[in-house]
C-alpha cells in the first residue's frame, strides 16, 4: 500500500509537472506568436515607410528638375514653352503673374493659388487641387516663374490594393483605392500607424517632401488574420503537440542515454552561440537554401547585414526587397547558375540606408539531416573593401585622364622594360599608332620610332635626358626615371619654341656684334651729323621767324590800302554821293568791293594761321549757349546761300547745356565750314548744320549734298593750303586754310575735328568740343592776346 500510495503520488506529481510544462510551453509559444505578429507589422510599416520616402524623393527630384528648367529659361533666354517642351516631366512654365490672372478652378488659377504668398522667397513648392506639382522660383529681376508637373506622372500607376496620397495642410491629391482615403488622411505628415476603417484595417506611412510643406503617404491593407498567421498557428500547434507527445511517451522512461543526448544538445547550443558571436564579430552571417533556391534560411548575423528584423526562412523574392533594384537581375542570375555549376558567388548592394555592399559565397553539399543537396555559405560585409576599391578606381581614372590630357609623350615600362601603358601623344609624336601594344620591349619601341626621329642627342646635365628632333620640325625633351618597383617612366615635353628661341638668340648676338662694330664706325660720323643738325635747326627756326614776321608785316601793309579800297567801293556801290551815271560803273564798283572783302578774308586767315604756328593765337573761354555762335555765322552767310539757291538749315536740340568756349572761334569755325560747303554744292542742293550733345561733349556738324571728296584725299585736307584736285577744277577761290584753322581752333578747345565724305554724294565735317572747356582735358585757361 505505501508503495502504491507513493506511486500514485509520484504519478500525480508527474502529471502536475507535465501539465505545468505544457502550460508554460503554450504560454511561451503564444508570446512568441504575438512577438512575431508585432515584428511582422513593424516590418510591414517599415516597408511602407521606405516606399513613401521613395515617392517623396521622386517628388523632390521632379521639383529640382523643374527649378533647373526655370533657371535655363532665365540664363539661356529661351521661351518658357520651348523649355517646357524639352521634357515630358513638365507640362508648362509660366510667370506667376500670368497664372494668377486665370480664373479660379482652372489649372493655372489653382496653381497660382497653391504657390501664393511667395513674396520675399527665392523658391517654393506647392500642390494644386487638380493634382499638379507647382514649383516656383524667383528670377534675377524679381519676377516669379512657376512650373507645373502632373503628380500622377511622377507617382506612376498605383496598385489596386493601395492608395498613394500627396498632401499639404490645405490640399490633398490621392491615387489608387479610394476605400483607404480616410486612413490616409488621418495619419500625421511624418509617421506610420495601423488603423481600422470602412475598408478594413489599413497600414499607412508618410514621408515629408524636401524643401516643402508636403508629405507623400502610402496606405495598404493590413488584415487582422493572414495566411502567415495561420501557418504560424499550425507550426506552434505542432511545436506544442510534439513535446506533449514526447513528454507523455518518454516521461516515465528517462535514461542515462537521454541524459547524454541532452548534454550533447546543450553543448551544440553553446557551440552555436560561440559561432554566432564569432560570425557577428567578423561582420558575417550564415545562409542555407535548397537546390531549387525557392527559399533561404538566414542566421541572425546574415539577417542583420541585410537589415532584416529577425533571422529565419525567407523566399528569394522577399530577399530581393532588401537588395538594391539595379542588382536584382544579378542575384537572380547567380542563383539560377548555381543549380548547374554547384557554387554561388555574388556581390550586391542593399536597398537600405546607409548603403551596404555584401558578398554571398557558398557551394552545394549533402544535407546530413534529410539527404539530398543544399546550398550553404556565408554572407560577408565588404562595404569598406568596396569603398576602397572604388577610391582606387577613381584615382586611377583621374590619373589616366591627367596622363591623356598631357600634351607630351608618356610611357610606363615594367621591371623587364616591357611596355605597360602609354598616352595618345606618345603614339602620335613617334608615329606608332598602329605599332604599339602592351608587352613590347623598350628596344623594339626605340627601333620602331626611328622613322619619326631626325636627330637625338644626350643632355650635358643628365645622362637620362634626351633632346629629340622630329621630322615634322618639332623638338622634344624626354626624361626617364625609375619607379619604386623597378620599372621605368618616360616623360617628354615639347621644347620647339625654346630651341627656336635659342637659335634666334644666337642670331641676335651675331647681329648685335655687327651692330656694335657699325656703331663704333659711325660714332665719328654721328658727331658731324649732330653739328650739321644744329646748324640746320637754327636755319629752320630763323626761316620760321622770318616767315611769321613777313606774314605779319604783309598783312598789316595790305590791310591799310584794302580798307580804303573796300570803304570807297562800298560808297560807290551805295551811291552815297550821288549816281555814278552809267550802270556798268556800279557793277565794276561791286566787283571791286567783293574782291577786296575776299582778299581781306584771305589775309585774315593767313595771319591767323601764322599766329597759330607761332604759338601766339589764344582763345578766351566763357560759358556760352553753343547755338548762339552757330546762329550768328548762319545769318552772316545765309545771303550767299540764297543767291546760289541752296537750302540752309539749322538742327539744334532745344535744351543744350552751356559750354566753356570762345564765341568768336566757334562762329569762325562754323563760317569756314559752311563757306566750304557753299563752294562745292550745286544750286538746288542742301546744307544742314547740326548741334547736339553727345555725352560730355557738344557735336557741331555741317553736312552738304555737294560733289564729295575722294577717299584718297581725305587725310591731307586738314593741312594748311591744301585743296583737292576736284576743287581746283571747279575754279573755286580760297587759300585752303578753312579746314586747317577749324582743326586748330577745335584742338585749342580740347576737342577734335572729323571729316567723312562719299564722292559724288556729299560731305560731313564736324568738330566736337568738351562741355567743360580746355580745363576738363588738362589744357588750362586761354585768353585772347
Amino acid at each position: 500500500m505505501p508503495d502504491d500510495r507513493a506511486a500514485a503520488a509520484s504519478t500525480r506529481r508527474m502529471l502536475v509537472l507535465i501539465v505545468s510544462i505544457l502550460a508554460l510551453m503554450a504560454g511561451g509559444l503564444g508570446l512568441k506568436a504575438w512577438e512575431e505578429r508585432q515584428s511582422a507589422e513593424i516590418a510591414h510599416l517599415g516597408l511602407i515607410q521606405s516606399e513613401a520616402r521613395a515617392i517623396a524623393a521622386r517628388i523632390s527630384a521632379r521639383a529640382e528638375l523643374a527649378s533647373a528648367m526655370i533657371g535655363v529659361v532665365d540664363v539661356a533666354g529661351i521661351s518658357r514653352s520651348e523649355a517646357a517642351g524639352t521634357t515630358r516631366a513638365i507640362d508648362a512654365i509660366v510667370s506667376l503673374r500670368d497664372a494668377a490672372q486665370s480664373a479660379p478652378g482652372t489649372r493655372l488659377g489653382d496653381a497660382a493659388a497653391a504657390i501664393a504668398g511667395t513674396e520675399g522667397e527665392t523658391s517654393r513648392i506647392g500642390l494644386s487641387p487638380q493634382g499638379d506639382l507647382v514649383v516656383g522660383m524667383a528670377s534675377d529681376d524679381g519676377s516669379f516663374t512657376i512650373a507645373l508637373a502632373p503628380v500622377d506622372e511622377i507617382i506612376g500607376i498605383a496598385r489596386e490594393d493601395a492608395r498613394i496620397t500627396l498632401r499639404t495642410d490645405t490640399v490633398g491629391f490621392g491615387l489608387g483605392n479610394p476605400a483607404f482615403a480616410d486612413a490616409a488622411d488621418a495619419i500625421p505628415v511624418s509617421g506610420s500607424h495601423i488603423s481600422g476603417g470602412p475598408g478594413g484595417r489599413a497600414a499607412s506611412a508618410c514621408a515629408p517632401v524636401a524643401r516643402s510643406d508636403m508629405a507623400a503617404c502610402v496606405t495598404v491593407p493590413a488584415p487582422l488574420l493572414t495566411l502567415n498567421d495561420l501557418v504560424r498557428f499550425l507550426i506552434f500547434s505542432l511545436l506544442l503537440a510534439a513535446p506533449a507527445l514526447a513528454i507523455f511517451g518518454l516521461g516515465s522512461r528517462l535514461s542515462k542515454h537521454q541524459t547524454q543526448v541532452i548534454v550533447q544538445e546543450t553543448r551544440n547550443e553553446e557551440s552555436d552561440r560561440i559561432l554566432s558571436l564569432v560570425m557577428r564579430g567578423a561582420r558575417a552571417g550564415y545562409w542555407e537554401c535548397p537546390v531549387d533556391a525557392s527559399s533561404l534560411y538566414l542566421s541572425e548575423g546574415a539577417a542583420e547585414l541585410l537589415g532584416m528584423q529577425r533571422a529565419g526562412i525567407i523566399s528569394l523574392e522577399d530577399l530581393l526587397e532588401y537588395v538594391a533594384p539595379d542588382n536584382h537581375g544579378r542575384v537572380r542570375e547567380g542563383f539560377t547558375k548555381a543549380r548547374s555549376i554547384g557554387w554561388i558567388h555574388l556581390t550586391f548592394a542593399t536597398s537600405m540606408a546607409p548603403l551596404r555592399w555584401l558578398e554571398m559565397r557558398g557551394s552545394a553539399s549533402e544535407d546530413p539531416g534529410g539527404g539530398g543537396s543544399v546550398f550553404g555559405g556565408i554572407l560577408l560585409d565588404i562595404t569598406e573593401r568596396k569603398q576602397s576599391e572604388d577610391r582606387v578606381k577613381a584615382a586611377e581614372r583621374r590619373l589616366r585622364a591627367a596622363i591623356e590630357g598631357f600634351n607630351g609623350p608618356f610611357a610606363l615600362w615594367d621591371q623587364r622594360q616591357r611596355l605597360l601603358y602609354w598616352n595618345r601623344a606618345f603614339a602620335l609624336d613617334f608615329g606608332l599608332q598602329d605599332t604599339l601594344r602592351p608587352g613590347m620591349g623598350r628596344e623594339t619601341v626605340l627601333i620602331a620610332r626611328a622613322g619619326a626621329v631626325l636627330l637625338e642627342r644626350q643632355s650635358a646635365e643628365d645622362a637620362r635626358t634626351m633632346l629629340i628632333a622630329l621630322r615634322n620640325g618639332r623638338w622634344l625633351k624626354t626624361v626617364e626615371r625609375s619607379t619604386p618597383d623597378g620599372g621605368l617612366i618616360t616623360v617628354g615635353v615639347d621644347v620647339t619654341e625654346n630651341v627656336r628661341n635659342e637659335e634666334e638668340l644666337k642670331k641676335q648676338k651675331e647681329r648685335m656684334k655687327r651692330a656694335v662694330l657699325d656703331l663704333e664706325r659711325s660714332e665719328g660720323r654721328a658727331s658731324e651729323l649732330s653739328r650739321k643738325y644744329s646748324e640746320e635747326k637754327a636755319k629752320a627756326e630763323h626761316a620760321a621767324h622770318t616767315k611769321s614776321a613777313f606774314l605779319a608785316n604783309m598783312s598789316h601793309e595790305l590791310r591799310t590800302p584794302l580798307n580804303a579800297i573796300i570803304g570807297f567801293s562800298d560808297i560807290m556801290v551805295t551811291e552815297l554821293r550821288g549816281p555814278l551815271g552809267d550802270p556798268i560803273y556800279k557793277d565794276y564798283a561791286r566787283d571791286i568791293l567783293t574782291s577786296g572783302q575776299h582778299l581781306l578774308d584771305m589775309i585774315n586767315d593767313i595771319l591767323d594761321m601764322a599766329k597759330i604756328e607761332a604759338g601766339k593765337m589764344t582763345i578766351s573761354t566763357q560759358p556760352i549757349d553753343p547755338v548762339d555762335p552757330v546762329d550768328a555765322a548762319m545769318r552772316m552767310i545765309r545771303r550767299k546761300a540764297e543767291e546760289k539757291n541752296i537750302e540752309l538749315n539749322l538742327e539744334a536740340h532745344p535744351r543744350l547745356p552751356d559750354i566753356d568756349a570762345d564765341h568768336r572761334a566757334i562762329r569762325q569755325m562754323v563760317l569756314n565750314l559752311v563757306s566750304n560747303a557753299l563752294k562745292f554744292t550745286d544750286p538746288g542742293g542742301k546744307i544742314t548744320v547740326t548741334v547736339e550733345q553727345r555725352g560730355p561733349e557738344i557735336y557741331f556738324a555741317v553736312t552738304d549734298t555737294g560733289i564729295g571728296i575722294p577717299a584718297e584725299d581725305l587725310p591731307r585736307l586738314a593741312q594748311p593750303f591744301e585743296q583737292v584736285s576736284s576743287s581746283r577744277d571747279r575754279n573755286t577761290d580760297g587759300t585752303g586754310l578753312g579746314l586747317a584753322l577749324t582743326k586748330s581752333f577745335a584742338e585749342m578747345h580740347g576737342g577734335r575735328m572729323s571729316l567723312s565724305s562719299v564722292y559724288g554724294e556729299g560731305t560731313t565735317v564736324a568738330f566736337i568740343l568738351p562741355i567743360g572747356g580746355p580745363e576738363s582735358v588738362g589744357l588750362g585757361t586761354r585768353d585772347v592776346a
